[in-house]
Formats: structure tokens, C-alpha cells, sequence
């Protein structure tokens, strides 16, 4: 049963002779609960495609003949998904409202409880319908006698997601007040939270969040964020690295953190940028204030600026047909905390101006490379006249000899010029000019 009169104990009126009688109430929805989920063609109760993620349930409010146990389910308590796009699939024991519209069955859920946990809620109108015996095969379990699923892992809760007032970015002066966002929440620590501070948007996409972490944080499995104002230690002060079990504060790149790491993308970014302070990498989302600090740097404040972050222990992009085009109106920064590898049947460096190393760093002398056909074209033209080359002995011309007296010059010259061929790349090129 699921949308349909009701009767409800307490609910009388008195007709004729002083008899009561029960009042019928109409009721769109009715609680109830799943009793079993199709997920895909493997699934219990699977009828073809148009079967997916309907849920069989039954309802906590009797029908006429009050039968509402989970032994009669069949498909008359075959429910579809109400919403068309949008749907959270229940598991077995989930609580749900169901309700019939058009001669359909729907429903709706799983519900949130007092409970208010994204993992699981208990259902509040759960009533013991079935006796498990002690020498039950399927397994004597409270989890088993609510008709739960067995397959669902609640070894660990998740908390909900939370949002706290950022004085630095949020509108107002009232304290401990801050406007909601949308937020989506998995049952096993990933979100999609889609906000704003102030009127200043963001959205953040999070996944394997810590079980008791109320927030997204820079230590979270993946984390993309979209943020519009603000640096990113503006919407991320800091969190708990559980690998050098160390208290992390704001965001670093991943290669200026690797201690042996002696070419930092701080380092580039400050010689290329007329010596500006090293940090000034992550303060794209601020400007300079007209205070300092108390060693006399300038305190940023928040301010426009939209940017992109993607934080994750791996990071794969791939195009399985066609190009990766990677473009910016300034610089590009590449960092690695150990190698960086480049592979390709052919690699082009386009560029009026190439240097190998800072050539803005102190200490630095930057010399100019050398072109491989014109250095050999100059040392064959320098052996060809070391070869010809003679003495004059009382007006007659004598060969060059080695060190020994016995070998001509010339034929040593040979050997060495005949290794001349081995001084240019058979790969690598580089342009004149």
C-alpha cells in the first residue's frame, strides 16, 4: 500500500445510536522502507532496464486487510524513483515515503532522520516483523532482523558536512552567522558543495574526506575547488598531514615541499619576478593592504580573483583521440619534487629566447650554446690545414711529426678527425640564430 485512506486510533466520530466510527484520511504519502534494491541486471528482482534502481518496499501503514509485512512484498511493491534525473538509491533497511500517482508506485528518499547522518539513518517506524531463530542459516543479526543489508558498510559513520563563518571573506559583522550553501553528500565521505561567501561563488568536489572532518581540506584523498575571492589558505588555513604526521598550514606546491628539492618553483618565481617575495606564489586571490606585519612584510587582503585548484596523490589527464592543449597569457610553471620526463617521437621547444637554468639568479653566468654543424664544419676546415701543414728545412719543405719523431702529424690528425662525426646528435636539433 502507499498512497490511499487510513485510519488512525483516536480519530472517531459518533453516528447514529452513539456508535463510533473511524475517520478515513487520505494520505499521499506513507512511510515505509526498502526491502530490496536494484542496482544493476544482477540484482534480485531485476526485469529488464526500466527496472533500475526502483527499490521493492513495503509501507508502515496497514491497508485494509493489514497486511504489511515484508514476507507478502511482490510487485505491487515495486516502487519507481519519483524524480526522473535525480535520485539517491536506497540499500535494504533505508527508510523511504512511498505513494502512488497515476496507478505508478514512487518513492522517495532514503530519508533523513534524527539521526541526520550522511552514511545511515535508522528508520524511526521500524517494527520487529520477522523471527530469526538461533540456528538461522542467513544469520542471526539485529542488522539481519531490521532488514538491513549485510553488504553495507557501517564500520565507519561520516559526519555531516558543516559550514563556519570565515571572517575574512563572508559578508557582515555578525558573529557566528554565515549563509548555507547546496551541498550533496555521499554516505562514505565524498561531496559536491556548491556556495558562495558573500556573493563571492565557489564549488568544492571532495572525495575520501576523513570520517570526523567537518570540512573540505587540503588533506582530503582528491580535492577540485572553484573559488572566485580569496587565496586558497584563505578557504583552506590549514589541516593534518597524517603521512609526516605534521600540522600543515595553508597550501604549498607539492615540489617545494620535498626538502632535497633544490630547484623550488618558489625559487624561479622570484628570480623571473624582479626578486618579489617568494609566497607572493600564493597570494593569487589578494592584494597588498596598507599595513605590514611585524617583520615589516605587507598583509594581503582578500580580493577577486577566479582560480582553479586540483589536489590528489595522483593526477592522470589523457586524451584518447586528439590534443592537450595547455595555454596561459603569462608563465607556466612545471615543478617536480624528483624527475621530470618528457616522451614523444618528437619534441619541439619553440621559443625566441631558451635558457637552461635562471638566468635572473644571483651568482648565475649564463653562457650561449653551441651549433653542432657549424662547430664541425669550423674543426674539419682547422684539421684539413693542421694536416697540410709543414716545416721549412733549408728551403724545402719537411711534414709535421709527433712528440716521436717517427709518426706524421697528419695521420694522427686522421684518427682524431675521423671521431669529429660523433660531436652532433643523430636525434636532437636546436635552431640558428
Amino acid at each position: 500500500m502507499s498512497s490511499g485512506f487510513s485510519t488512525f486510533s483516536g480519530q472517531k466520530v459518533k453516528g447514529f445510536a452513539g456508535k463510533e466510527y473511524s475517520v478515513p484520511v487520505y494520505l499521499q504519502f506513507v512511510p515505509g522502507y526498502c526491502v530490496e534494491a536494484i542496482h544493476s541486471r544482477e540484482s534480485l528482482g531485476y526485469k529488464g532496464p526500466s527496472s533500475i534502481n526502483t527499490i521493492y518496499a513495503v509501507s508502515h501503514v496497514a491497508n485494509a486487510t493489514g497486511k504489511r509485512r515484508q514476507q507478502f512484498f511482490s510487485e505491487d511493491n515495486r516502487y519507481f524513483p519519483l524524480l526522473r534525473s535525480h535520485g539517491d538509491v536506497p540499500t535494504k533497511g533505508d527508510p523511504v515515503l512511498l505513494c502512488t500517482i497515476g496507478k505508478i508506485n514512487y518513492f522517495l528518499g532514503p530519508l533523513n532522520t534524527i539521526n541526520n547522518n550522511p552514511t545511515w539513518n535508522n528508520d524511526l517506524n521500524y517494527k520487529k516483523e520477522l523471527t530469526i531463530n538461533s540456528d538461522d542459516i542467513i544469520g542471526n543479526t539485529q542488522r539481519g532482523e531490521r532488514g538491513e543489508s549485510l553488504n553495507f558498510n557501517k564500520d565507519i559513520i561520516y559526519t555531516r558536512l558543516q559550514k563556519k563563518r570565515n571572517s575574512d571573506l563572508d559578508y557582515g559583522n555578525i558573529v557566528n552567522e554565515v549563509s548555507g550553501d547546496y551541498m550533496i553528500e555521499g554516505r562514505h565521505g565524498n561531496s559536491v558543495r556548491v556556495g558562495s561567501r558573500s556573493n563571492n561563488p565557489y564549488i568544492f568536489i571532495s572525495n575520501q574526506r576523513d570520517s570526523m572532518n567537518i570540512f573540505e581540506t587540503l588533506a582530503d584523498g582528491s580535492l577540485i575547488t572553484i573559488t572566485s575571492k580569496g587565496t586558497l589558505a584563505n578557504h583552506f588555513p590549514g589541516y593534518y598531514d597524517v603521512t609526516t604526521q605534521k600540522n600543515i598550514k595553508g597550501f604549498k606546491l607539492s615540489s617545494d615541499g620535498v626538502e632535497t628539492n633544490t630547484k623550488k618553483i618558489g625559487d624561479i618565481y622570484s628570480d623571473l619576478n624582479n626578486k618579489i617575495d617568494q609566497e607572493e606564489i600564493y597570494k593569487y586571490g589578494s592584494e597588498k593592504s596598507n599595513k605590514v606585519d611585524k617583520k615589516g612584510k605587507p598583509i594581503f587582503k582578500p580580493s577577486k580573483g577566479n582560480q582553479v585548484l586540483i589536489n590528489s596523490d595522483r593526477i592522470t589527464l589523457n586524451s584518447k583521440l586528439d590534443d592537450i592543449f595547455v595555454s596561459s597569457i603569462k608563465n607556466i610553471y612545471i615543478g617536480a619534487g624528483a624527475n621530470l620526463s618528457l616522451t614523444s617521437p618528437t619534441l619541439n621547444l619553440v621559443s625566441n629566447n631558451v635558457n637552461i637554468g635562471s638566468p635572473k639568479k644571483e651568482g648565475v653566468v649564463m653562457e650561449k650554446m653551441v651549433l653542432g654543424d657549424k662547430l664541425l664544419e669550423i674543426l674539419t676546415e682547422l684539421f684539413t690545414e693542421l694536416k697540410a701543414a709543414t716545416s721549412l728545412f733549408y728551403g724545402s719543405p719537411l711534414p709535421l711529426m709527433d712528440q716521436t719523431g717517427i709518426i706524421p702529424l697528419s695521420e694522427k690528425l686522421s684518427i682524431t678527425e675521423e671521431k669529429l662525426k660523433d660531436l652532433l646528435s643523430t636525434k636532437h636539433k636546436i635552431e640558428q640564430g
